[in-house]
């Protein structure tokens, strides 16, 4: 079975350090903006890991190299796929992620493998973390509604286009 298809939107590290992860990213790989979130909350009423209630904050950062967004996160209080990921391995890739044509026909396809699942409330953004990804990272599911979608598309810097629109 396929985790996802299509082109890959986001990449994501997790980081102990949002501040000095956005200079050395930004060095590296030419990110000239961020958007920065912080301590956003995420509550057991729109979230779950391993099927059961999840409350957690991050912090987030979102930029672009070029057309392809990459994500920052560091985890700040509570247990999460974040949290786990750097207590385990340390600052590292993370995630993959692609937003499927069929946001619930392809949650229905991963089955057991979803491991983590919520909703960034207010934001219009649903979202699954899927088992299996390359080298112990994990495959992220997306659904963005038009508004999302319009936000990071007015991230991408000028002369790059999305690959995903």
């Amino acid at each position: 079975m396929s985790l996802a298809r299509g082109p890959i939107f986001q990449l994501c590290w997790v980081v102990a350090d949002l501040a000095a992860a956005t200079r050395e990213f930004g060095a590296l790989y030419g990110v000239q903006q961020w958007l920065t979130l912080p301590d956003v909350r995420f509550g057991p009423e729109l979230c779950e890991l391993r099927g059961a209630p999840a409350e957690y904050t991050i912090s987030v950062a979102l930029g672009y190299a070029g057309g392809q967004q990459l994500e920052l996160i560091e985890p700040r209080a509570g247990v999460s796929l974040y949290s786990e990921h750097l207590e385990r391995v340390g600052p590292g890739l993370h995630h993959v992620a692609w937003v499927p044509e069929d946001f619930d026909a392809a949650l229905t396809e991963a089955g057991s493998r979803v491991v983590a699942r919520g909703a960034f409330e207010g934001a219009g953004m649903e979202f699954a973390y899927l088992e299996g990804g390359p080298l112990g990272s994990y495959v992220e599911l997306m659904r963005l509604s038009p508004q999302m979608r319009a936000l990071f598309d007015r991230l991408v810097p000028e002369g790059h286009r999305n690959p995903w629109t």
